[in-house]
């Protein structure tokens, strides 16, 4: 971990996500998003086989640009449904829940900006972009 937990607050459902501070309770990563009045980008991923999911992680969420602006902006969470990898069951029941209400066509990645109420703010795509196009097309919801 090379930052400090004061810089981000980050939900990981699965292996690692980003460098930062890691918690397992939805409902306190939305209330650090209160807190810090940043929004929450949600990503819906399979880890270990969709490969869009695998770039995204890879080409976004790896990269040290779109980690500064996810310090200063957003609260990540990740909701992860690998095919081989076996996840904890209070994580696989959390996945659910989260799927139900924001990806009940499972669709992979799904990346889901959200205000710190729960509320969608925009459904977003990812099409190979890089960070700076990814963070362009956040920033045009964001406050």
């Amino acid at each position: 971990m090379k930052k400090t937990i004061a810089v981000v607050f980050v939900f990981i459902i699965s292996f690692h996500f980003v460098k930062a501070q890691q918690s397992v309770n939805v409902d306190s990563a939305f209330a650090f998003a209160q807190q810090k009045n940043k929004m929450v980008l949600l990503i819906f991923s399979g880890s270990d086989w969709c490969r869009q999911c695998m770039r995204f992680e890879k080409k976004i969420l790896s990269d040290s640009t779109f980690d500064q602006f996810a310090d200063d902006n957003l609260v990540l969470l990740q909701a992860d449904f690998p095919q081989s990898k076996k996840l904890p069951p209070q994580t696989v029941k959390q996945n659910e829940i989260l799927a139900e209400k924001y990806n009940p066509a499972g669709s992979f990645p799904l990346i889901v900006l959200l205000r710190p109420d729960q509320k969608v703010l925009a459904y977003l795509n990812y099409s190979n972009e890089d960070s700076g196009d990814f963070i362009r097309i956040i920033n045009r919801y964001l406050p």
